[in-house]
């Protein structure tokens, strides 16, 4: 379809498709440990469906509700593990890291929303929280389970939101919009500390999750997909096809096939990158010159 949103590549998908099936042979999951924080509900539960699809040896779903998690769990397959903590308790997450062990694929997926509301109107202690387990919460994890990452080859997946959509599109989401645009720099130096990690943010999509529905973004006027597409979709990003996009972000909409013709280019700059848009462009910069002022 055409795309309704500002796109990287000209095809746009609403649903999942072949070339990111979990079932591809090319993203097999077969004996990977695969971690998914938020897999109570949602996207996070849907991901865990799909890398169970992808043969995944072991799956490790972490929420701060156990009966959710556990309804995760009812529907899998391959062993699993539950655990119920908070991604910002760090003491909790250290215990979560140690029982895990060696891991394959960390999917960030736990999120927070503040109520909705002007800056001016907004709950100070409510907007914080957002950014206590968005940001915060992201950076526990890298911090307690990168140390047994897969030396060899690991990935970390974020969901993000449209960063590059103007405010006033998104008024009243000042929290959450500004800590994920926060999350996807964090994403950044995780990718550029860690040579074995590749580290990519992805925008799911909309659909009604009970983050949607708090959002008060209204459905009847949006185009919705289906949760299947980002639950694919990160399985793709995990897979060694994906590895060009290692420190970018991207948008479960865009045809990975398109994205694939365009590697060379995405890997040659800032492309997909956080950051003042036009500044590197405009002073023609590349990126092997911005990284030289500090050689």
């Amino acid at each position: 379809m055409h795309p309704p949103f500002p796109s990287f590549v000209p095809t746009w998908h609403n649903d999942t498709y072949p070339a990111i099936s979990p079932s591809r042979p090319e993203l097999s999951a077969a004996g990977k440990t695969v971690i998914i924080t938020g897999a109570g509900s949602g996207i996070g539960r849907a991901t865990a469906l799909s890398f169970a699809r992808a043969g995944a040896s072991r799956l490790i779903l972490i929420g701060r509700t156990e009966s959710t998690l556990l309804a995760t769990q009812k529907l899998l397959t391959c062993d699993s593990a539950v655990h119920a903590v908070s991604i910002a308790d760090e003491a909790g997450m250290k215990g979560v890291a140690t029982a895990v062990g060696t891991w394959d694929v960390l999917v960030l997926n736990a999120g927070s929303m503040a109520t909705p509301a002007s800056i001016v109107e907004s709950d100070v202690g409510d907007w914080w929280q957002t950014f206590e387990t968005n940001v915060k919460g992201g950076m526990i994890c890298a911090k307690v389970f990168t140390p047994t990452a897969n030396p060899t080859r690991a990935a970390v997946v974020s969901m993000t939101a449209g960063m590059m959509l103007p405010a006033a599109m998104l008024v009243g989401l000042s929290a959450y919009m500004a800590s994920k645009v926060a999350l996807v720099k964090v994403l950044e130096f995780i990718s550029a500390e860690n040579p074995n990690i590749v580290a990519v943010s992805v925008l799911p999509g909309i659909m009604e999750t009970d983050m949607f529905n708090k959002s008060n973004l209204p459905a009847d006027k949006l185009p919705m997909d289906a949760i299947e597409l980002p639950a694919d979709f990160t399985v793709w990003l995990s897979s060694p096809e994906a590895s060009f996009l290692d420190g970018r972000q991207v948008w479960a909409h865009w045809d990975v096939e398109e994205l694939k013709a365009r590697a060379d280019e995405i890997q040659s700059g800032s492309l997909l990158t956080a950051g003042i848009h036009g500044w590197p462009h405009s002073h023609g910069n590349k990126m092997e010159d911005l990284l030289g002022l500090l050689a």
